[in-house]
Protein backbone atom coordinates (compact mmCIF):
# COMPACT_ATOMS: atom_id res chain seq x y z
CA UNK A 1 0.00 0.00 0.00
CA UNK A 2 1.46 3.93 -0.81
CA UNK A 3 2.42 5.68 1.89
CA UNK A 4 1.31 9.09 1.52
CA UNK A 5 3.39 12.18 3.77
CA UNK A 6 2.42 15.51 3.33
CA UNK A 7 3.39 18.76 5.33
CA UNK A 8 2.02 21.73 3.04
CA UNK A 9 4.25 23.77 1.76
CA UNK A 10 7.41 21.77 2.52
CA UNK A 11 6.10 18.68 0.20
CA UNK A 12 3.50 16.33 -0.64
CA UNK A 13 5.25 12.51 -1.42
CA UNK A 14 4.21 9.07 -2.10
CA UNK A 15 6.20 6.02 -1.24
CA UNK A 16 5.44 3.08 -3.38
CA UNK A 17 7.07 -0.17 -2.62
CA UNK A 18 4.73 -2.79 -4.06
CA UNK A 19 5.51 -4.04 -7.43
CA UNK A 20 2.22 -4.00 -9.34
CA UNK A 21 1.80 -0.36 -7.95
CA UNK A 22 4.92 0.59 -9.32
CA UNK A 23 4.46 -0.65 -12.49
CA UNK A 24 0.56 1.26 -12.79
CA UNK A 25 1.99 4.29 -11.77
CA UNK A 26 4.78 3.96 -13.97
CA UNK A 27 2.49 3.42 -17.12
CA UNK A 28 -0.02 6.52 -16.29
CA UNK A 29 0.13 9.01 -18.29
CA UNK A 30 -0.58 11.55 -15.10
CA UNK A 31 3.21 10.82 -14.14
CA UNK A 32 6.26 12.36 -15.75
CA UNK A 33 9.93 11.83 -15.13
CA UNK A 34 10.99 15.39 -15.26
CA UNK A 35 10.48 17.76 -12.15
CA UNK A 36 8.71 21.44 -11.99
CA UNK A 37 9.66 21.65 -8.97
CA UNK A 38 6.58 22.85 -7.61
CA UNK A 39 4.50 21.76 -4.63
CA UNK A 40 6.98 22.81 -1.94
CA UNK A 41 10.47 23.76 -0.71
CA UNK A 42 11.36 19.87 -1.24
CA UNK A 43 10.14 19.59 -4.52
CA UNK A 44 12.07 22.41 -5.77
CA UNK A 45 15.21 21.09 -4.12
CA UNK A 46 14.88 17.72 -6.04
CA UNK A 47 13.82 19.78 -9.04
CA UNK A 48 17.21 21.76 -8.69
CA UNK A 49 19.30 18.60 -8.13
CA UNK A 50 17.81 17.09 -11.24
CA UNK A 51 18.43 20.00 -13.34
CA UNK A 52 22.16 19.54 -13.46
CA UNK A 53 21.92 16.84 -15.97
CA UNK A 54 21.33 19.05 -18.77
CA UNK A 55 23.69 20.34 -20.90
CA UNK A 56 24.15 23.70 -22.16
CA UNK A 57 22.77 22.59 -25.66
CA UNK A 58 18.94 21.60 -23.84
CA UNK A 59 20.37 18.01 -24.28
CA UNK A 60 18.78 15.92 -21.28
CA UNK A 61 20.35 12.61 -19.67
CA UNK A 62 18.48 9.67 -20.55
CA UNK A 63 17.09 8.74 -17.45
CA UNK A 64 15.35 12.17 -16.88
CA UNK A 65 13.62 11.98 -20.23
CA UNK A 66 9.53 12.09 -20.17
CA UNK A 67 7.83 9.31 -22.45
CA UNK A 68 6.69 12.01 -24.97
CA UNK A 69 10.22 13.52 -25.69
CA UNK A 70 10.33 12.88 -29.67
CA UNK A 71 14.08 12.15 -28.43
CA UNK A 72 13.51 9.14 -25.83
CA UNK A 73 12.19 6.57 -27.94
CA UNK A 74 14.49 6.88 -30.85
CA UNK A 75 17.54 6.61 -28.77
CA UNK A 76 16.27 3.71 -26.28
CA UNK A 77 15.71 1.93 -29.37
CA UNK A 78 18.83 1.97 -31.03
CA UNK A 79 21.07 1.77 -27.53
CA UNK A 80 18.87 -1.23 -27.12
CA UNK A 81 19.68 -2.28 -30.36
CA UNK A 82 23.27 -2.09 -29.87
CA UNK A 83 23.40 -3.72 -26.52
CA UNK A 84 21.46 -7.01 -27.99
CA UNK A 85 24.74 -8.51 -29.53
CA UNK A 86 25.20 -9.98 -26.08
CA UNK A 87 27.98 -12.49 -27.03
CA UNK A 88 29.62 -10.34 -29.07
CA UNK A 89 30.31 -7.37 -26.34
CA UNK A 90 31.15 -10.24 -23.41
CA UNK A 91 33.97 -11.19 -26.11
CA UNK A 92 34.93 -6.96 -26.09
CA UNK A 93 34.26 -6.61 -22.48
CA UNK A 94 36.60 -10.21 -21.55
CA UNK A 95 39.39 -7.91 -20.01
CA UNK A 96 37.20 -6.11 -17.33
CA UNK A 97 34.99 -9.65 -17.01
CA UNK A 98 38.81 -11.53 -16.10
CA UNK A 99 39.86 -8.78 -13.54
CA UNK A 100 36.51 -8.65 -12.21
CA UNK A 101 35.97 -12.60 -11.92
CA UNK A 102 39.58 -13.27 -10.23
CA UNK A 103 38.38 -10.24 -7.71
CA UNK A 104 35.36 -12.33 -6.78
CA UNK A 105 36.92 -15.19 -6.51
CA UNK A 106 40.13 -14.12 -4.78
CA UNK A 107 38.92 -10.56 -3.09
CA UNK A 108 41.97 -9.30 -5.18
CA UNK A 109 41.90 -7.04 -7.74
CA UNK A 110 45.08 -4.81 -9.29
CA UNK A 111 42.62 -1.79 -9.82
CA UNK A 112 39.94 -0.99 -7.78
CA UNK A 113 36.79 -2.80 -8.69
CA UNK A 114 34.42 -0.08 -9.36
CA UNK A 115 36.90 1.66 -11.61
CA UNK A 116 36.89 -1.45 -13.80
CA UNK A 117 33.60 -1.67 -13.56
CA UNK A 118 33.20 1.84 -14.98
CA UNK A 119 35.62 1.02 -17.53
CA UNK A 120 33.30 -2.17 -18.52
CA UNK A 121 30.48 -0.01 -18.83
CA UNK A 122 32.42 2.79 -21.20
CA UNK A 123 33.14 0.02 -23.45
CA UNK A 124 29.87 -0.98 -24.59
CA UNK A 125 30.13 2.80 -25.89
CA UNK A 126 33.60 3.19 -26.88
CA UNK A 127 35.47 0.12 -26.97
CA UNK A 128 38.55 2.26 -26.41
CA UNK A 129 37.11 4.06 -23.34
CA UNK A 130 39.23 4.11 -20.21
CA UNK A 131 38.34 4.72 -16.46
CA UNK A 132 40.70 6.04 -13.89
CA UNK A 133 40.48 6.83 -10.32
CA UNK A 134 39.78 10.14 -10.91
CA UNK A 135 37.02 9.33 -13.35
CA UNK A 136 35.54 7.15 -10.94
CA UNK A 137 35.60 9.36 -8.22
CA UNK A 138 33.42 11.99 -10.26
CA UNK A 139 31.18 9.57 -10.48
CA UNK A 140 31.03 9.34 -7.00
CA UNK A 141 30.16 13.02 -6.82
CA UNK A 142 27.36 13.14 -9.02
CA UNK A 143 25.40 10.06 -6.82
CA UNK A 144 26.57 11.93 -3.91
CA UNK A 145 25.14 15.00 -5.35
CA UNK A 146 21.77 12.75 -6.01
CA UNK A 147 21.14 10.90 -3.22
CA UNK A 148 23.35 12.73 -0.04
CA UNK A 149 22.65 15.62 2.29
CA UNK A 150 22.16 18.67 1.62
CA UNK A 151 24.97 19.82 3.46
CA UNK A 152 27.20 17.35 1.26
CA UNK A 153 25.08 18.38 -2.36
CA UNK A 154 25.96 21.97 -0.54
CA UNK A 155 29.66 21.92 -0.49
CA UNK A 156 30.21 19.75 -3.57
CA UNK A 157 28.48 22.56 -5.55
CA UNK A 158 30.51 25.48 -3.92
CA UNK A 159 33.44 23.71 -4.48
CA UNK A 160 33.48 23.18 -7.82
CA UNK A 161 33.52 19.43 -7.71
CA UNK A 162 30.45 19.24 -8.91
CA UNK A 163 30.41 20.86 -12.37
CA UNK A 164 33.83 19.88 -12.66
CA UNK A 165 33.01 16.30 -12.11
CA UNK A 166 30.23 16.28 -14.98
CA UNK A 167 32.63 18.02 -17.01
CA UNK A 168 34.63 14.68 -16.97
CA UNK A 169 32.27 12.54 -17.14
CA UNK A 170 30.98 13.96 -20.44
CA UNK A 171 34.08 14.20 -22.08
CA UNK A 172 34.65 10.69 -21.24
CA UNK A 173 31.25 10.02 -22.84
CA UNK A 174 32.39 12.54 -26.11
CA UNK A 175 29.14 14.38 -24.92
CA UNK A 176 27.07 10.88 -25.25
CA UNK A 177 24.62 11.38 -22.99
CA UNK A 178 24.01 7.49 -22.50
CA UNK A 179 27.36 7.21 -21.80
CA UNK A 180 27.78 9.69 -19.18
CA UNK A 181 24.78 8.37 -17.38
CA UNK A 182 25.57 4.58 -17.46
CA UNK A 183 29.07 5.62 -16.38
CA UNK A 184 28.55 7.41 -13.55
CA UNK A 185 24.92 7.20 -12.81
CA UNK A 186 23.70 3.28 -13.71
CA UNK A 187 26.76 1.74 -13.00
CA UNK A 188 26.79 1.63 -9.07
CA UNK A 189 24.10 -0.80 -9.45
CA UNK A 190 26.69 -3.22 -10.83
CA UNK A 191 29.08 -1.88 -8.58
CA UNK A 192 26.66 -3.11 -5.51
CA UNK A 193 26.23 -6.39 -7.05
CA UNK A 194 29.62 -7.36 -7.61
CA UNK A 195 30.56 -6.76 -3.83
CA UNK A 196 27.85 -8.30 -3.17
CA UNK A 197 29.03 -11.30 -5.46
CA UNK A 198 32.59 -11.62 -3.75
CA UNK A 199 30.76 -11.90 -0.11
CA UNK A 200 28.92 -14.78 -2.12
CA UNK A 201 31.77 -16.60 -3.52
CA UNK A 202 33.53 -16.35 0.19
CA UNK A 203 30.51 -17.25 2.12
CA UNK A 204 30.27 -21.37 2.25
CA UNK A 205 31.15 -23.23 -0.58
CA UNK A 206 29.03 -21.09 -2.88
CA UNK A 207 31.70 -20.71 -5.28
CA UNK A 208 31.59 -24.25 -6.39
CA UNK A 209 27.98 -25.19 -5.60
CA UNK A 210 25.85 -21.71 -6.94
CA UNK A 211 24.89 -21.79 -10.66
CA UNK A 212 24.80 -18.52 -12.43
CA UNK A 213 21.12 -18.21 -11.90
CA UNK A 214 21.17 -19.17 -8.22
CA UNK A 215 24.07 -16.67 -7.68
CA UNK A 216 22.11 -13.75 -10.03
CA UNK A 217 19.03 -14.05 -7.65
CA UNK A 218 20.94 -13.40 -4.75
CA UNK A 219 23.32 -10.09 -5.89
CA UNK A 220 21.60 -8.75 -8.56
CA UNK A 221 19.96 -5.26 -7.03
CA UNK A 222 18.35 -2.55 -8.58
CA UNK A 223 18.27 1.63 -7.33
CA UNK A 224 17.09 2.18 -4.07
CA UNK A 225 14.55 4.80 -5.34
CA UNK A 226 13.50 6.91 -8.26
CA UNK A 227 11.08 9.77 -8.22
CA UNK A 228 8.73 10.91 -10.59
CA UNK A 229 5.93 13.27 -10.40
CA UNK A 230 1.95 13.97 -10.80
CA UNK A 231 1.75 16.56 -13.20
CA UNK A 232 -2.17 16.18 -12.65
CA UNK A 233 -4.48 14.77 -10.40
CA UNK A 234 -6.24 11.83 -10.83
CA UNK A 235 -6.31 8.01 -10.27
CA UNK A 236 -4.71 5.14 -10.93
CA UNK A 237 -6.86 2.16 -9.77
CA UNK A 238 -7.88 2.38 -6.93
CA UNK A 239 -4.41 5.06 -5.72
CA UNK A 240 -5.70 8.64 -5.77
CA UNK A 241 -3.41 11.16 -7.07
CA UNK A 242 -2.85 14.99 -6.03
CA UNK A 243 -1.57 17.04 -8.87
CA UNK A 244 2.30 18.12 -8.09
CA UNK A 245 2.83 15.39 -5.65
CA UNK A 246 5.99 13.70 -5.65
CA UNK A 247 6.27 9.81 -6.15
CA UNK A 248 9.08 7.83 -4.94
CA UNK A 249 9.61 4.67 -6.26
CA UNK A 250 11.24 2.48 -3.84
CA UNK A 251 12.55 0.00 -6.96
CA UNK A 252 14.84 -2.25 -4.99
CA UNK A 253 12.37 -3.46 -1.52
CA UNK A 254 9.86 -3.96 -5.00
CA UNK A 255 12.35 -6.11 -6.61
CA UNK A 256 12.49 -8.24 -3.86
CA UNK A 257 8.81 -9.18 -3.92
CA UNK A 258 9.29 -9.59 -7.80
CA UNK A 259 9.82 -12.88 -9.55
CA UNK A 260 11.01 -11.08 -12.89
CA UNK A 261 14.63 -10.61 -13.12
CA UNK A 262 13.61 -7.83 -15.11
CA UNK A 263 11.66 -5.98 -13.20
CA UNK A 264 14.39 -3.79 -11.73
CA UNK A 265 15.38 -2.61 -14.67
CA UNK A 266 11.59 -1.99 -15.99
CA UNK A 267 12.20 -4.38 -18.25
CA UNK A 268 8.77 -4.20 -19.52
CA UNK A 269 7.87 -0.82 -19.60
CA UNK A 270 8.11 1.88 -21.54
CA UNK A 271 11.06 3.73 -19.80
CA UNK A 272 13.16 0.08 -19.50
CA UNK A 273 16.86 0.07 -19.55
CA UNK A 274 18.37 -0.65 -22.62
CA UNK A 275 20.92 -2.93 -20.90
CA UNK A 276 17.91 -5.42 -19.18
CA UNK A 277 18.79 -8.34 -20.83
CA UNK A 278 23.05 -7.62 -21.16
CA UNK A 279 23.67 -6.69 -16.87
CA UNK A 280 22.27 -10.02 -15.99
CA UNK A 281 24.04 -11.73 -19.00
CA UNK A 282 27.17 -10.06 -17.62
CA UNK A 283 27.11 -10.97 -14.43
CA UNK A 284 26.48 -14.70 -15.01
CA UNK A 285 29.91 -14.46 -17.12
CA UNK A 286 31.53 -12.80 -14.38
CA UNK A 287 29.98 -15.72 -11.81
CA UNK A 288 31.35 -18.23 -14.40
CA UNK A 289 35.08 -16.93 -14.92
CA UNK A 290 35.14 -16.85 -11.30
CA UNK A 291 34.16 -20.81 -10.74
CA UNK A 292 37.02 -21.53 -13.33
CA UNK A 293 39.67 -19.86 -11.03
CA UNK A 294 42.20 -22.22 -9.77
CA UNK A 295 42.11 -22.56 -6.05
CA UNK A 296 44.16 -19.98 -3.58
CA UNK A 297 46.79 -21.43 -3.09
Amino acid sequence: MAIRITIPGIFRIVIFNKPAEMIAVNDSGLVQRSLSGRGGLFHRSIAQKLAVFRTPDGDIWPAFRNRLDPLRAKHQFELETELADISGLLVRLEPEIAALATYVSSGRAHRPPGVVIQQMVGRLFFPDYVASEESYDAARTLQTWLSGSPIKAYLSKCSGALQSSLDQIIKLARGNMSCAHATALAMENIVKSIELMRQLAHAGNNLKELGPREALARILRAPDRVVREARDGGRIGNIRLHARSLLIFSVETARRQSPDVGFGFFASAWNRCPAHALVPALLAEIWKKAKMAPPEK
